[in-house]
């Protein structure tokens, strides 16, 4: 049972993002924040670029991303990488291992990146023991739903400067809710060649299409960050809709 008592969000108690996102959507009890935070004492740290789930092998344990971003992608007989997805702070890869027990992607730090690794029965315990937090990860599910249908919309209707800038509101709204953008500047840590992989784009075309986002005023680089200029602007001529990632409450 989940007591009462809540947990305030400047509580030392609540320390990881996972912690973080799920109370800036729903108010937890303390005893709900102390079993997430009790799920993330096993932690492994991966270098930039390692892989640490290869597609088609057993899926035995989820992980929850701490710090650092990673990458969900395939890899084509040619060579070719396809990025799916971004994996931020909170966010959790192979949050239903247990049903699905062969990984259908791959997936690698993008940059030095701390996980904490879960067996997937801890995930069937906090379902039974607090259910609030359930239907928080339930939402996470449902998002990231939601992220891979913008991503189908990006890849099939978009022209090349719309999905970028679509691209790049996804991650804004994503790193606000846990607390890690600095107002409407971006510190994302992709290459070109990764935003070309996420948008199938080439490199020479992604170049141009971000130096032009640049000319016209719609982007601006400071301090090595993205600034996104005029929301209403670029929510208009990226067709992104927010609602996508809209937050629960119960």
């Amino acid at each position: 049972m989940e007591r009462t008592k809540t947990a305030e969000p400047e509580s030392q108690a609540i320390r990881s993002a996972l912690s973080r996102k799920l109370n800036a959507l729903q108010v937890l009890t303390v005893d709900a924040v102390a079993f997430l935070e009790s799920l993330q004492t096993r932690t492994v740290e991966f270098d930039e670029g390692v892989e640490f789930v290869a597609d088609g092998d057993p899926m035995k344990t989820s992980f929850i991303v701490q710090s650092g971003w990673a990458i969900r992608y395939v890899l084509l007989s040619s060579g070719r990488r396809q990025i799916i997805s971004f994996a931020l702070p909170g966010d959790i890869l192979g949050l239903h291992a247990d049903f699905k027990r062969t990984a259908t992607y791959s997936a690698s730090a993008l940059t030095p990146l701390k996980v904490a690794t879960v067996e997937p029965k801890r995930l069937i315990d906090l379902n039974r023991l607090f259910p609030t937090v359930a239907a928080g990860l339930s939402w996470c599910s449902a998002r990231e739903h939601a992220i891979l249908g913008d991503q189908a919309v990006r890849l099939g209707r978009l022209a090349a400067d719309q999905r970028i800038i679509h691209l790049l509101l996804e991650l804004w709204h994503r790193l606000r809710l846990i607390g890690e953008n600095d107002g409407r500047r971006l510190d994302v840590p992709m290459t070109q060649t990764d935003i070309a992989d996420t948008l199938g784009l080439s490199l020479v075309h992604t170049n141009r299409q971000l130096s032009k986002l640049r000319r016209d005023g719609r982007i601006a680089m400071e301090h090595g960050k993205i600034r996104l200029n005029d929301f209403d602007r670029l929510i208009d001529m990226s067709e992104f809709n927010p609602d996508h990632l809209k937050a629960f409450s119960l």
